[in-house]
């Protein structure tokens, strides 16, 4: 259950379809985003999601890898593309939180797509 609900909430991004968020969400859902906004509770989801509508288009949030921890905490690797004025990626992982088989915390750290090695030495 909780690695499809993983599934699940990511691909909503992309379809642009949340009406299945509060099935998969709990009512006192906290949220940290990666460059820090955070949001509690399902009415603030709601209105935060509602926003981004109007703004961003998901075009990519690929699940690497889920990392099952606990039964109630994952780790997920994964890769984000989305478009508002310009296009933009990076990768990323997400400590995700479930009680009452519910997401009840999402926390989301971001790093550069594009990596390069300054030390390396020729041959």
């Amino acid at each position: 259950m909780s690695e499809n609900a993983i599934k699940k909430y990511f691909a909503m991004w992309v379809d642009r379809d949340f009406s299945e968020l509060d099935r998969i969400f709990s009512e006192d859902i906290y949220y940290r985003e990666c460059y820090g906004a955070t949001y509690f509770g399902l009415n603030e989801i709601h209105s935060w999601i509602n926003d981004l509508l109007s703004k961003q288009t998901v075009l990519e949030w690929k699940i690497k890898k889920i990392y099952n921890i606990s039964n109630s905490t994952f780790f997920v690797e994964w890769f984000f593309r989305a478009k508002e004025k310009d296009v933009y990626l990076f990768d990323g992982i997400s400590t995700i939180k479930f009680r009452n088989n519910k997401i009840v915390s999402i926390e989301e750290y971001e790093t550069k797509h594009d990596t390069f090695r300054p030390f390396k030495t020729e041959k």
